[in-house]
């Protein structure tokens, strides 16, 4: 049985029926958002199957096609009783046996489709509150239904439930069954980016006394490299030989962030059932798609001593070479604290857990860290209890060991706002005030970045809240695609170097095209992407002229490019310029003036006429006094 082909879902083989008339029972056409009693709004499978194969852990893309990767596959059983697992086998498009894996007739307990009733409801829900934006099993993402929200609650409070009811069972259902895949297998030399190679798995397993047989079709993409700067490019005006951009991650979940099957596992995580992969597997699913770092960035909630912080610490320090580099850092859950700017599903799972307090949490990324900061336990639905700390005493606390903080995810989106927003708004502050240092202004994989969070930056800034602007995938399975940190360093690659560079806002954002900003005057003054100058403002004529420097390289891809200055104090940045219909390589140059009235900066962004590239630049921050 083939669950779906070449990446997209067999509809006819699992679909939602929108809305049963109870739990189970009957299927109707009704619309979500017309049903008017959402307790009896449950979406049902129109079928089950014995046997499943997700998909979870298989690469989609690759850059560089050598060596060898880990990806891996999931087995579900739902039905009743249990079934025997044999073979898995891996085969190139040709029929070339590239791997094959001797399950010794490893058993799984059914569960009468739980699994799969999870799934089900986490592709229902808005995906901002599920994470369940790709890796989908049952409703494609554009075919989701929009919900009402006493619908959507009804379905959140059962999915809920229904995920205590999976993480109660330990994984006895599911095993993720993990291989090895020599990359030149798939893409031989000469292969050209646009490649397409395709993965059979073949799972045969036994079935009341009955041998069968599960498959699966995977697609993986060579993907174009990242493009390099334009000819006679420097950021100072010097030849700068002996430094290179970086490319990585700041938001990488791994088996310690599993619900069940972890290592060890975190109940606490309770929508991640997927099977994640140890930070060694990740490194060289990051080299294949052509990074050279990332960040390790487990929850707090599910580091619940020093002794496992120091095995997270000892893991990282591990696998860092003369050609790589792992940040150690942690996902930090922290209580929002003071007047509260909108609310999110996570005021609510606080206050269904107990917390009647009137918390809610959001997330930071605290990087090159040296010690454990607590927030939240591993229990389930206990990523809200004590120890929880406000935001701004885990920034004074990774400020102190030279870390740097960045708000994850801050601006929500949907209905509910969101899944995790930043609601401490008030209370947030920026370097300007030795606090954070960073904004997550594209979180996840999607092609054109994430207005909702860039929005919350730009609002920030212009309240005079400075963050560099950062990315990161919040990838729970594989390393994935998306628009990848890329930082400048002048020297090798070290944990410390990347830090400086990035506190520094030394880096750009892209998913492909390169794209940095520098700024000049007629005086002979200067200053490159993640510059901070301090001018006194009685020195600053009106109407100063200056020039936006932007050198890029799109390539082939057309698309707009905007030039923005910001004041603190106005209600919107100013689009200085607008580039329509830009390709190819190049500087561009913009004239404008300084604003002598309060700190200002200036920024550019990329975005194609096809929506699946995109390129932000960091700041130039010009600060008055």
């Amino acid at each position: 049985m083939v669950l779906w082909h070449d990446g997209g879902m067999s509809r006819s083989f699992i679909v939602l029926s929108v809305f049963s008339l109870a739990l189970g029972l009957g299927l109707t056409n009704a619309g979500v958002a017309n049903n008017p009693d959402p307790a009896r709004s449950m979406p049902e499978l129109e079928q089950n199957t014995d046997l499943y194969l997700f998909p979870f852990g298989l690469m989609d893309s690759i850059r560089e096609p050598q060596g060898t990767v880990p990806m891996q596959v999931q087995a579900y059983f739902s039905g009743v009783g249990q079934v025997s697992l044999r073979t898995l086998k891996v085969y190139a498009a040709d029929g070339v046996l590239l791997e094959e894996l001797d399950l010794r007739g490893e058993r799984l307990i059914g569960d009468g489709g739980l699994v799969a009733r999870a799934h089900l409801l986490m592709e229902t829900i808005n995906p901002e509150i599920t994470h369940r934006h790709d890796q989908r099993i049952f409703i494609p993402l554009e075919d989701r239904p929009e919900l009402s929200p006493d619908v959507e609650s009804a379905l959140f409070r059962r999915l809920l439930d229904t995920m205590s009811e999976v993480v109660a069972l330990q994984g006895s259902q599911l095993r993720n069954l993990k291989f090895d895949i020599y990359l030149p297998a798939l893409f031989p030399i000469g292969s050209q980016p646009g490649d397409e190679a395709v993965l059979d798995l073949v799972l045969d397993y036994e079935l009341n006394g009955s041998l069968q047989q599960t498959t699966i079709i995977h697609p993986v993409v060579l993907l174009e490299p990242y493009l390099p700067p334009p000819a006679g490019w420097s950021a100072d005006g010097s030849t700068r030989n002996a430094g290179a951009w970086h490319r990585g991650d700041l938001h990488v979940h791994n088996c310690r962030d599993e619900a069940v099957s972890g290592c060890p596992s975190c109940a606490a995580e309770s929508f991640n059932i997927s099977g994640s992969f140890s930070n060694a597997d990740l490194k060289p699913q990051f080299q294949a798609l052509g990074m050279d770092w990332f960040s390790t960035t487990t929850h707090s909630y599910c580091i619940n001593s020093d002794n496992e912080f120091n095995a997270v610490a000892a893991e990282a320090a591990s696998l860092d070479d003369s050609s790589f580099a792992l940040l150690c850092g942690t996902e930090l859950t922290t209580k929002e604290s003071g007047p509260q700017t909108g609310s999110d599903i996570f005021d609510t799972i606080c206050f269904l857990n107990g917390n009647f307090d009137g918390r809610g949490t959001a997330h930071m990324g605290g990087h090159s860290i040296t010690s454990r900061k607590p927030g939240g336990k591993d229990g389930f639905m206990d990523n809200c209890d004590n120890p929880l700390y406000n935001h701004m005493i885990n920034i004074d606390n990774v400020n102190a060991e030279g870390g740097f903080t960045i708000a994850n995810h801050p601006g929500g989106g949907g209905i509910w706002g969101g899944g995790l927003n930043f609601n401490s708004v008030a209370r947030f502050e920026g370097m300007e005030a030795g606090q954070a240092v960073g904004c997550e202004v594209w979180n996840g994989t999607s092609w054109n970045g994430s207005p909702e969070h860039e929005s919350w930056w730009t609002d920030r800034l212009l309240e005079g809240k400075f963050t560099w602007p950062f990315s990161g995938s919040d990838t729970h399975d594989s390393a994935v695609d998306f628009g990848v940190c890329h930082v400048w360093l002048d020297g090798p690659i070290t944990d410390a170097a990347l830090t400086a560079a990035m506190r520094g806002g030394k880096h750009y954002l892209s998913n492909g095209p390169f794209l940095v900003v520098n700024l000049f005057d007629a005086n002979g003054h200067r200053i490159d992407v993640g510059g901070v100058a301090i001018v006194k403002k009685a020195r600053v004529p009106n109407n100063y002229p200056l020039t936006v420097e932007l050198p890029y390289n799109f390539g082939a891809d057309v698309g707009d490019l905007e030039v923005f200055r910001g004041t603190v104090g106005d209600s919107a940045e100013t689009l200085i310029h607008s580039a329509i219909g830009t390709s190819g390589a190049g500087t561009l140059q913009v004239p404008t003036t300084l604003p002598n009235r309060a700190h200002s900066w200036f920024r550019a962004e990329f975005t194609s006429s096809s929506g699946k590239k995109k390129a932000y630049t960091s700041l130039i921050i010009i600060a008055l006094i």
